[in-house]
């Protein structure tokens, strides 16, 4: 009886770990267009060459804050400079 009982309780376990499997490499295949465009924005942000007041780098993350924005980003444009790498306003 208790075999039994074990059997179909390692069957449901194997077929859990089959779609949990099933699942992540579905998850490693996808695209995620947020995290592609933090990747660049980042990359994009460091190369940039600035101007003596800083408009240059401030436009850019502006712009790349609205494209992320449309792209699920939930913070501030603060949050988002500092995720690009931007020094903390005082």
């Amino acid at each position: 009886m208790r075999a039994a009982r074990l059997q179909e309780a390692l069957e449901r376990l194997t077929a859990a770990i089959r779609d949990v499997d099933s699942e992540l490499a579905a998850m490693k295949t996808e695209h995620d267009p947020l995290g592609s465009h933090i990747f660049v924005s980042r990359r994009h942000y460091r190369n940039i060459e600035d101007t003596k007041s800083g408009k240059r780098r401030e436009m850019t993350a502006r712009l790349s804050f609205n494209t992320a924005t449309e792209l699920g980003f939930r913070g501030s444009l603060d949050e988002w400079e500092r995720l690009m790498g931007a020094v903390a306003r005082r």
